[in-house]
């Protein structure tokens, strides 16, 4: 009758340790699915950002909005107009905007 006992609790030990470690594996595996997935959405954005960057910089306004503006500025007391291009662009929920002072 000892004997039984012992096999009961090293049965239920060994089954309390097969659940700790199936719960450890399970929580690896779905941590780096989430990292996997927040990584890819994080490199999308910086690649759209940075196409977005490479345009501004080549002065390549392709699928962008330009609009004129004139602009007040206030400089040492005394007001200057001044004629700008408006250049906006909303892709993958990113909105930039630049400002260029047309001559």
């Amino acid at each position: 009758m000892h004997t039984t006992k012992q096999l009961k609790s090293l049965k239920n030990s060994f089954i309390f340790l097969e659940t700790i470690v199936s719960l450890v594996v399970i929580s690896i595996i779905v941590s780096i699915f989430f990292k996997l997935n927040y990584d890819n959405r994080a490199n999308k954005k910086f690649q759209t950002l940075n196409e977005l960057s490479n345009k501004l910089k080549k002065s390549n306004y392709q699928n962008m909005q330009i609009s004129q503006n004139k602009l007040t500025i206030f400089e040492n007391g005394i007001e200057k107009k001044v004629l700008v291009s408006k250049i906006t662009s909303n892709q993958n929920n990113i909105k930039l905007t630049k400002y260029e002072l047309i001559k």
